[in-house]
């Protein structure tokens, strides 16, 4: 079931770690280092004084992992930079409703964290719906259950246009890991990531196309998160999604 969970790092500070984030829900999450897509991914937004994180699941195993996770954290980490809050699910939708619910022929995506999407070496910026939906499409494939049916949406032809977009484009210094130089000393390794941050919106521009695996796939995307280095806190995403079921609290 997918499902967005809340929490709080005392973070002070103008400037977001993502590799602190990360390296948290990581010890908590990741089952499998090398995967090309991983089941979980996050967004934050600074409050003063602290940092508010937004992580989304796509494997219900993972929610007790979190909230154990959290708390173990908590109880090793003094009241300072990095300590988190307990964990509470903020929203849960099952996959047939995601699949069945209400169908729209437009779609708004508002990123709420630069969205990016890899080529070979590159990062680019712009959420074209072949981007997007194709993002989309990969984690539906890759982590819905085998009683779910498959998502199809034929790009072919350009069907959805793009109607609208209000944003910004920005270029991060993402810091992956330490590497030690030719003197022995651990250095940061980092990688210019190019992101939109903002909202856009698509549309049917065809006739006869039937939205209704677009329609799933903007209501998964809050859980899911678009694009590449969604572990890393980019490509957070909302848009219109079936109500939620009764939240678990950690």
């Amino acid at each position: 079931m997918p499902s967005l969970w809340r929490l709080t790092l005392a973070q002070p500070g103008p400037t977001l770690d993502r590799r602190t984030v990360y390296r948290m829900l990581a010890r908590c999450l990741d089952t499998d280092h090398h995967a090309n897509r991983k089941p979980w991914s996050w967004t934050a937004r600074r409050e003063p004084g602290s940092l508010v994180v937004e992580v989304g699941l796509l494997d219900d195993t993972l929610a007790d992992r979190l909230i154990t996770g959290v708390e173990d954290t908590r109880r090793r980490h003094a009241p300072a930079a990095g300590r988190p809050t307990g964990v509470h699910q903020i929203a849960a939708c099952t996959w047939a409703q995601l699949l069945h619910g209400p169908v729209t022929t437009e779609w708004a995506f508002r990123f709420i964290s630069p969205v990016t999407f890899r080529r070979g070496n590159r990062f680019l910026p712009w959420p074209a719906p072949s981007a997007v939906l194709g993002s989309l499409r990969a984690s539906w494939r890759t982590f819905a259950p085998a009683d779910i049916a498959d998502v199809t949406v034929d790009l072919s032809g350009d069907p959805i246009v793009v109607t609208g977009v209000d944003g910004t484009t920005t270029v991060e210094q993402v810091v992956l890991h330490d590497r030690a130089d030719s003197t022995g000393t651990r250095r940061p390794v980092s990688v210019a990531v190019g992101g939109f941050s903002g909202q856009v919106r698509f549309a049917v521009d065809t006739p006869g196309f039937d939205p209704t695996g677009v329609t799933a796939l903007a209501r998964l995307a809050p859980f899911s998160g678009i694009g590449a280095y969604t572990t890393r806190g980019f490509g957070g995403a909302r848009a219109p999604r079936p109500a939620g079921q009764a939240a678990r609290v950690g």
